[in-house]
């Protein structure tokens, strides 16, 4: 008799356990959904863990029990380097590597067309009741148009896709050499960023959070972008580029706006001058919402490797930051 796998799910994502219960039958789902605080009973007995990286930090470090298993529904694992500063003994630790990409392109991709219908504008001549056609003078076509990503990996590639599905011509920038990928037109390195940046109209940070790109466009990075004063776009992490240098490249007209989901400090807070500069549009965080069914797929192939004893996706690499 085969002895079913104890898979508890702890997240605040609607409906998740669920839909696990659904794509997983022959196993043991069981939900331990956390309270307004935050907190969750999870059982001693739990094998595999699928829940949000507080519930997992809060598990390991209280009792892990027969815990073997733990694969975050977030992207993001800052947090997971804050509380583990080295793997936590005799546990894989998985972080949500797909799940998000197709929602974050659609995002991107939106708000570059906002951008070049001059939707904004136009929805602000209406509120005045003002005709005209000003806005759209000098339209460009998205054939016409680059757009750099700063990041070759999953939701990158997503990104890419439905970026050249408009018909944009795709750059890729990544920390280290790679072969072809075939949604990228071009692929560059972290050596090339001044030329990667000079030749992008849209430029969209899709990096994770990590020593190396921590302020890699902070300073006057950004100055290599003056004669096309791209767009940034940034759903990656908000420690790519300190506030600072962000309003120093609109000041200096190094860029022409910002799409902002991601900021060094969240909430982003009041006092903050990007909530209310002419340049900037500002999201809560919002690029890549958790859809119970999207997540959960990512899981179940994991777990489909993880009964077959196979090599999991998306392991943390305390030795890569991510």
């Amino acid at each position: 008799m085969t002895t079913k796998h104890v898979i508890c799910v702890s997240s605040t994502v609607p409906r998740l356990s669920s839909v696990v219960r659904q794509l997983l039958p022959s196993a043991e789902v069981i939900d331990a959904t956390p309270d307004t605080d935050g907190k969750s009973e999870i059982p001693l007995n739990t094998e595999v863990l699928f829940g949000d990286t507080p519930s997992i930090i809060s598990h390991i470090k209280k009792e892990k029990g027969e815990l073997k298993w733990a694969q975050s529904t977030w992207a993001g694992v800052e947090s997971i380097f804050e509380a583990f500063p080295k793997p936590p003994e005799g546990v894989i630790l998985t972080r949500m590597g797909e799940g998000f990409g197709r929602l974050m392109a659609e995002y991107v991709v939106g708000h570059i067309f906002v951008k070049e219908l001059s939707v904004l504008n136009l929805h602000q001549q209406q509120k005045e009741k003002l005709w005209d056609k000003s806005p759209v003078q000098g339209r460009r076509l998205l054939t016409s148009l680059t757009i750099g990503i700063l990041g070759v990996g999953s939701i990158s590639t997503e990104i890419a896709r439905l970026c050249k599905a408009v018909g944009m011509t795709v750059w890729g920038l990544s920390r280290s050499t790679k072969e072809h990928v075939p949604e990228f037109d071009h692929l560059s390195t972290l050596a090339d960023l001044c030329s990667f940046l000079a030749g992008c109209d849209y430029i969209c940070n899709v990096l994770p959070g990590t020593p190396e790109t921590t302020n890699m466009l902070s300073g006057d990075v950004l100055k290599c972008c003056k004669s096309k004063r791209p767009i940034f776009i940034n759903v990656g992490r908000g420690s790519i580029i300190n506030e600072e240098s962000l309003l120093s490249a609109f000041k200096n007209k190094w860029i022409g706006g910002a799409v902002l989901d991601v900021f060094c400090k969240e909430p982003l807070p009041p006092e903050s001058p990007l909530w209310s500069h002419p340049c900037v549009t500002v999201t809560p965080h919002i690029s890549g919402p958790s859809v119970a069914e999207s997540i959960a797929k990512t899981f179940v192939k994991n777990y489909e490797k993880y009964t077959n004893k196979q090599r999991l996706n998306y392991i943390i690499d305390w030795t890569k930051g991510y």
